[in-house]
């Protein structure tokens, strides 16, 4: 079963996209900052992490560095789901690479799915 660590500190948000991964068959995770976030990493070793950019003690971008610091990360996928905007191209986010990009006003949870099962190589929902 892959594992995803879902950083947000919106407990809707959470709820309503950790209840579709999990029906899609993934085990997930959450931290409500990015400083737990960080903290759950290296024990962990998600195969995903779905990112908020806006976070109580440490913001998105920073976790993203972290992840692309740590060697035991290497194979670990990214998608911020943010509400933060995104549109400016050198948004400092953006400069850390993530592997995809969403919008919370335009993501639905089986869109989000979809997306994870084609990242990690994994048949999508019927």
């Amino acid at each position: 079963m892959k594992t995803i660590l879902f950083a947000d500190d919106d407990p809707v948000i959470v709820q309503v996209y950790r209840g579709a991964l999990q029906k899609g068959g993934y085990r997930v995770e959450v931290a409500n900052d990015g400083l737990a976030a960080m903290k759950m990493m290296l024990p962990l070793l998600p195969d995903l992490v779905v990112l908020d950019l806006m976070m109580p003690k440490v913001d998105g971008e920073h976790v993203l560095k972290y992840i692309h610091s740590r060697p035991e990360l290497n194979h670990t996928k990214v998608v911020v789901l943010s509400t933060a905007t995104l549109a400016d191209a050198a948004h400092p986010a953006l400069a850390q690479k993530p592997d995809r990009v969403f919008y919370k006003g335009e993501a639905t949870p089986n869109q989000l799915l979809k997306i994870v099962g084609e990242m990690l190589g994994e048949p999508g929902p019927a």
